[in-house]
C-alpha cells in the first residue's frame, strides 16, 4: 500500500479538526500525488484594494489550505468553505476535469505582503508573491508657464508618498521623453520623488509628468501649458506693461494733488472769513475806547440837514444849522454850555 506525505505548514491547521481527521484518513488509505496550480505568482495591489489568487488540481479536491504569511487563513473542503471571514474568502470556479477555487483578501493591508501560500492534499505547496503598495500624488512645480522663444528652461516634478519608489516619465505634445533618473527620500514607509526635464521654449507645448507604480493599471499624471512669445510680442508686452503702470501713477498723483488742492482752498477761504470777522470787532473795539465816557451812548435826536427848527416831545427846541448840529441835555437848563458838537461816524 502507498504512503501518502501529509505536509503541515502551521500549526494553526492542527485546530481544525475536520482537516486534521480528513488527512489521517489519506494517510492511512494513501493515494496519489496531486498536480497543483497556483495563479499568478507575483501580485501587486494597491492598500485598501482587493488581492485574488487561484488554485487549481487536477484530482478530486478533498482538502485545500490557504496561508498568508505563515497564518491559517481559510480552509476547503468538498463539504464547502471553513472559516471564511469578511477578509479572506473563496469562491467555487470548478470545470469539468479542473477543480479550480479563487481566494480573496479584501481591504489589503500592508502586513499581507509576503507569500500566500495554497496546498492541496497529496500534493506539493504553491507559493505567490503579494506586493501591497501606495498610490500618492503628483504635480510639476509652478504650473502653466509663459517663456521668451529660445529660453532655456527647467520643469520640476514632484511624486509625494509613493511605494514603492514609483517611475517618473515625461511627455511633451504626447511624444515621451522616457523615464527620467529621479532622487527619491524615504519618509517613514513612504517614498518622495522628483524629477527635472530641461528643455527650450520653441513652440506652445503641453508637458506632462507621469508617476507609476506596478500596482497602477494607468500611471497618476501632471499637466501643464507652456506659452512661448517671440521676442517683438515680449519687447511690446514690456512696453504695455510700462505704459499702464506709468498711467496708473499719473492719475492717482493727480488725483492726491486735486484732493490737496480743495482741501488747501477750504481752509484758506475759512482763515479769510474769521480774519475779516476779527477786524471788524477789532475796530468797533477801538472806535468805542475812543469816545468820551460822558457821551457814550448818546442819541442826537435833534439831529436833521435841512435847517428847520425841531420841537421834541418834551418841549425842547432842537435848533440845527449847516456847518452844526446842537442838541440840549433838558429842557430846563438850556444854553450854550449844554450845546455840544456832534459828529457822525460810520463804520463798514
Amino acid at each position: 500500500m502507498p504512503c501518502v506525505y501529509f505536509k503541515v505548514l502551521d500549526v494553526g491547521m492542527r485546530r481544525n479538526m475536520d482537516v486534521f481527521r480528513v488527512g489521517l484518513f489519506l494517510l492511512i488509505i494513501g493515494g496519489v500525488s496531486a498536480q497543483v496550480q497556483l495563479e499568478p505568482q507575483n501580485a501587486a495591489v494597491l492598500r485598501g484594494s482587493k488581492a485574488h489568487f487561484n488554485c487549481s488540481t487536477t484530482q478530486s479536491l478533498s482538502v485545500m489550505t490557504w496561508i498568508v504569511n505563515g497564518r491559517l487563513v481559510l480552509t476547503i473542503l468538498e463539504m464547502g468553505v471553513l472559516n471564511s471571514t469578511e477578509r479572506f474568502s473563496a469562491r467555487n470556479l470548478t470545470t469539468p476535469g479542473n477543480y479550480k477555487w479563487e481566494f480573496t483578501i479584501s481591504t489589503v493591508q500592508r502586513d499581507d505582503a509576503g507569500e500566500v501560500t495554497c496546498q492541496v492534499l497529496g500534493g506539493d505547496p504553491r507559493i505567490a508573491t503579494l506586493s501591497v503598495q501606495e498610490r500618492g500624488n503628483v504635480e510639476i512645480i509652478g504650473g502653466n508657464r509663459t517663456e521668451i522663444e529660445g529660453v532655456q528652461m527647467e520643469l520640476e516634478c514632484q511624486a509625494i508618498g509613493w511605494f514603492p519608489k514609483p517611475n517618473v516619465s515625461w511627455s511633451i505634445n504626447g511624444l515621451s521623453m522616457g523615464n527620467c533618473n529621479s532622487s527619491s527620500i524615504a519618509q517613514g514607509n513612504l517614498f518622495n520623488s522628483n524629477c527635472s526635464l530641461k528643455l527650450t521654449a520653441v513652440k506652445n507645448s503641453s508637458v506632462q509628468c507621469f508617476v507609476s507604480v506596478p500596482a497602477l493599471s494607468t500611471p497618476e499624471s501632471s499637466t501643464v501649458f507652456l506659452t512661448v512669445e517671440s521676442t517683438k510680442k515680449a519687447t511690446i508686452r514690456d512696453q504695455t506693461v510700462l505704459i499702464s503702470v506709468t498711467v496708473a501713477f499719473s492719475a492717482a498723483a493727480l488725483l492726491f494733488l486735486l484732493i490737496f488742492g480743495i482741501i488747501f482752498c477750504c481752509k484758506r477761504r475759512k482763515r479769510k472769513k474769521s480774519t475779516y470777522h476779527d477786524e471788524v470787532r477789532r475796530a468797533q473795539s477801538q472806535s468805542q475806547n475812543r469816545m468820551p465816557a460822558n457821551v457814550r451812548g448818546r442819541d442826537n435826536r435833534g439831529y436833521i440837514t435841512d435847517g428847520r427848527d425841531v420841537r421834541d416831545t418834551n418841549g425842547g427846541i432842537w435848533h440845527t444849522n449847516f456847518n452844526k448840529q446842537q442838541m440840549p441835555y433838558a429842557i430846563n437848563n438850556f444854553n450854550e454850555d449844554d450845546l455840544r458838537k456832534h459828529r457822525h461816524a460810520t463804520i463798514v
